[in-house]
């Protein structure tokens, strides 16, 4: 099968679409699949892959990741997805990428696939502060062009129940983004975070891993991360990522005083993802807008205990009272939690060998991988017969046929007038 993928952020750009690219066409290509690539241009960043095709694009917001859009300029990537023989064009992001892989599925005559990884109705704020795109228009339009689509794939229930009260009417099937579950398989300390960034040797780690942005509550985390430090003064948290928020948290470390006790990394590069993990004693979240929550699934598979906030976004990765807790947005049972798990070495590393088996049971890339080479399949089926039962209705003779037909049907019933 050749399959093309359309999309609205990749690598350098790194985060849960990209992740989930990678991985499913990892496993495509390794059940004897093409796979094409088609992204944002980044500057000074080249492909290694001969199959990713880079299309001039224009910076339109400076989040983390940036938001990008096409130019549909007539240049030789663009015209070189129309000479491809494709099977299917399956498009990630839901913004102006893969509103053109729907162009061109039309054009092509192939079905066209959209997976919504986002709840796009939490970040208006980055249009002009929200005053301009309101959440209610952000679900108007991916009504619409979900109606469009010839099939809707959501990474989890939560998602597809969204889109549902949006009031899409297409069948959605969930299917959940996987992980590199070897990159994750480092089991002992490495000290990378306790070296890097001058860590006490006898610290507890407290991570979480997240875009710098308001709707990731970080300003949660550090404010339960307050009453954690007054409780046991071994306690670091660790915040990776970047994002329009950063400076705002830092004034909010020092405003609370625990700013010697919170390092923000900014970004770091994947290869040292595996080891930050490792490094960490306890994984903490509480975003509350989040569809799957991809690194909370590597610090599943990672081995650590988790604290979460009570979202449905995380069904199958936690189990409450078995590998961490879930818990709603009360700062005084997070920290209570976390104080408890940091007190318990025994109970930390009972937890955290729960939390590898239940990510490597529920998130399977060879399971889910064939489950969507099975959608990819059944898609194709209903496009070829809406295909041949539009081509006999446009043809001629059975036209003809059809018209005459329906003028006989409208004699007969002014007769009966």
């Amino acid at each position: 099968m050749k399959i093309a993928f359309f999309t609205d952020t990749y690598i350098p750009q790194m985060n849960g679409v990209t992740v989930s690219l990678e991985n499913y066409t990892r496993e495509l290509e390794k059940r004897g699949h093409t796979v094409y690539i088609f992204g944002p241009k980044i500057r000074g960043y080249k492909d290694k892959n001969k199959n990713v095709f880079r299309l001039s694009s224009l910076k339109i917001l400076n989040s983390e990741p940036a938001a990008m859009i096409p130019l549909f300029l007539p240049e030789k990537n663009l015209r070189h997805v129309f000479a491809m023989d494709l099977d299917i064009i399956h498009a990630h992001g839901n913004g102006l990428f893969s509103l053109l892989g729907w162009q061109v599925a039309k054009l092509k005559r192939v079905p066209f696939v959209l997976t919504f990884h986002n709840l796009h109705t939490k970040y208006t704020h980055y249009i002009f502060k929200g005053r301009v795109v309101t959440p209610r228009m952000v679900e108007t339009a991916l009504r619409l062009f979900g109606n469009i689509c010839d099939g809707i794939l959501t990474p989890s229930e939560k998602m597809k129940q969204e889109l549902l009260s949006y009031g899409l009417k297409r069948e959605i099937k969930v299917l959940p983004n996987f992980i590199d579950f070897q990159q994750f398989s480092e089991t002992s300390r490495s000290d990378y975070l306790r070296t890097k960034f001058k860590l006490p040797e006898d610290s507890k780690i407290l991570l979480s891993v997240a875009r710098l942005g308001k709707e990731k509550n970080l300003d949660f985390v550090l404010k339960s991360f307050k009453k954690v430090s007054a409780a046991n003064n071994k306690a670091y948290l660790v915040i990776v990522g970047r994002g329009p928020e950063e400076k705002n948290l830092k004034t909010l470390t020092r405003k609370i005083g625990i700013s010697r006790k919170v390092v923000f990394t900014g970004k770091i590069d994947n290869k040292y993802i595996s080891q930050v993990y490792a490094d960490s004693d306890i994984f903490i979240f509480a975003s509350v807008t989040e569809t799957q929550g991809v690194t909370v699934l590597e610090a599943a598979a990672s081995g650590l205990p988790l604290v979460l906030v009570d979202d449905a976004a995380f069904a199958g990765i936690i189990e409450n009272g078995k590998n961490g807790f879930s818990l709603p947005l009360k700062e005084g049972e997070f920290a209570e939690k976390i104080v408890l798990l940091l007190g318990d070495h025994t109970l930390r590393e009972k937890y955290g060998a729960y939390s590898k088996e239940l990510a490597g049971n529920n998130f399977n890339g060879e399971e889910l991988t064939r489950e969507l080479l099975d959608f990819y399949s059944q898609i194709l089926d209903q496009y070829k017969k809406r295909d041949r039962l539009l081509k006999i209705i446009v043809s001629r003779p059975s036209f003809t046929k059809l018209f005459k037909f329906s003028q006989l049907l409208t004699r007969f019933f002014d007769y009966l007038r």
